[in-house]
């Protein structure tokens, strides 16, 4: 999983704080009124600190319009019930503490809610997370279909093809953290059209032309969602701008389902108007720390970048063969800018050694980051010219920083060095050019096997005898090196002879 971009804490704070949700119910919970219906000042409680609540721990109706008027909703239609949802959430967040004797309920500002905000970061982002997962949980556990979809004895049979399964919400925020993170840096952020979102859900293998069945699936489940993200939308978790309700009830003298169908089973990208009226979302970087805190527990392994920093130079070059390129420069910078040039250089090569199944791709790795280090790293590249394992790659370095008197590899580190490059299977990040233009040096990753089949046809077109050296190279990965060259090579011949050669390197032991 490539890692995610999140802001400090103390900024996902400040955006829980001005999330529309929030922040009326932190608003509400600060001015909860304090009445003495008792007569008995010897006490809080006793003097009816708070507000009475009903029994299942709404507010009285005379205290919710009051909620009402305090939050400046009283010219909006749903004024009442987004105050309900800002004292529900305030309860959930622990805002809000429930006091006195059972069947007598009372609602006191929680202790402490003085200094809650910018100052307890910490405490807000806790806060708000317990109050978006009880969310969650209540929303996949029930949803509201739009009355279009429910047909006049109160059924669903739109339904019949998608299942009663509530597991599309948990799925659609999975999948949009995934677009998310795995988006170019240009387009990570950017709204994702819902019916993408639907279509992926239901149909994640290669998309086939839909039939008016899977529309109207993707239509059901386009519906659920967007009643569930614009529930979620006011936490701040996610920005959401909602269908158009005439799409699929119809506007008078018109039929909805046609331009569902267009935008649905088009190859073509709807224009921007078109795309949303059906309806457009993305992850807030608040969206992005719930869900990926969701992720994680159920075991995910889900990086945030930045967080390899602290890491020790072993930990940084794993964790950078699994990043895209832009990502795995932007950690590696950042751990540099923690180090010493000379002494970050030395972290490295010393990581970088091994005979382990994960070495050659340390150690590529460890080119890639010893690329963005200066002249004053040098020294340790010079340390490790006569390194069986380091020597190929630190010539690479100095030879390309202009160091004079580099001495010239000799043709085994040259064959020992292609073999690692290749044995790292590494296939997102351009590879350093290893002795300058000797394409016995391989100077690029594959980016996928077609990449990597065009990389080994120049190295055998290179070198005519190249089975005949490479078998003999002492590497642990030779034979699987040779054996995946046989698989690769499109001549039948060659890939005999890598057949041939790599059996040979495994007689050889």
């Amino acid at each position: 999983m490539p890692p995610v971009r999140l802001p400090r804490e103390a900024e996902l704070a400040a955006a829980v704080l001005a999330a529309p949700l929030p922040s009326r119910a932190l608003r509400l919970a600060r001015e909860l009124p304090v009445r003495d219906t008792s007569g008995d000042a010897s006490g809080a409680a006793a003097a009816g600190e708070g507000i009475p609540l009903e029994p299942g721990l709404d507010p009285t109706e005379e205290d919710l319009a009051r909620a009402v008027r305090l939050l400046g909703l009283a010219e909006d239609p749903e004024g009442a019930s987004k105050a309900a949802e800002a004292w529900a959430f305030a309860i959930e967040a622990g805002l809000v503490e429930v006091v006195g004797e059972e069947g007598a309920p009372r609602a006191v500002p929680a202790e402490g809610l003085a200094d809650f905000g910018p100052g307890s970061p910490a405490e807000v982002l806790e806060r708000w997370y317990g109050s978006v997962d009880a969310m969650l949980a209540e929303l996949t556990s029930a949803f509201v279909l739009e009355d279009s979809l429910v047909d006049e004895e109160g059924e669903t049979p739109h339904l019949a093809g998608v299942g009663e399964d509530n597991g599309f919400l948990e799925a659609a925020l999975a999948s949009l953290y995934l677009m998310t993170v795995s988006a170019p840096g240009g387009a990570a952020g950017e709204m994702v059209p819902l019916p993408v979102v639907a279509a992926g859900l239901l149909f994640p293998e290669e998309p086939v032309a839909p039939d008016n069945e899977a529309l109207e699936q993707v239509s059901v489940v386009m519906t659920r969602l967007d009643s569930q993200f614009a529930v979620l939308a006011p936490t701040g978790m996610i920005e959401h701008q909602g269908m158009d309700p005439t799409l699929l009830i119809g506007e008078e003298g018109g039929d909805g389902g046609d331009g569902e169908e267009d935008a649905a089973g088009s190859d073509l990208p709807p224009d921007a108007e078109e795309e949303r009226r059906y309806g457009r979302l993305r992850l807030t970087p608040l969206g992005l720390y719930a869900v990926r805190r969701r992720l994680a527990e159920t075991g995910m392994d889900l990086p945030v970048l930045g967080e390899a920093a602290g890491a020790d130079a072993s930990r940084l070059l794993t964790v950078l063969a699994a990043y895209p390129e832009a990502a795995a420069r932007q950690e590696a910078e950042g751990w540099l800018a923690r180090r010493e040039p000379e002494k970050a250089a030395r972290e490295l090569l010393a990581a970088a050694r091994g005979s382990d199944p994960a070495a050659p791709g340390r150690r590529l790795e460890c080119q890639s980051v010893l690329s963005l280090l200066g002249d004053e790293a040098a020294p340790a590249l010079r340390e490790v010219l006569d390194d069986p394992e380091l020597g190929g790659l630190a010539r690479v370095w100095l030879t390309e920083h202009g160091v004079r008197d580099v001495p010239a590899p000799s043709e085994e580190m040259v064959f020992w060095l292609t073999v690692d490059t290749l044995a790292a299977r590494v296939g997102a990040r351009p590879v350093p050019a290893l002795f300058g233009s000797d394409p016995a040096a391989v100077s690029g990753g594959a980016a996928d096997e077609e990449e990597l089949r065009e990389l080994v046809d120049g190295l055998v077109a290179h070198h005519t005898d190249f089975f005949d050296r490479a078998w003999r190279v002492d590497h642990p990965a030779t034979a699987d090196v040779l054996e995946a060259m046989s698989r690769l090579h499109p001549d039948r011949r060659i890939a005999k002879q890598a057949r041939r050669a790599a059996f040979r390197a495994r007689s050889r032991g």
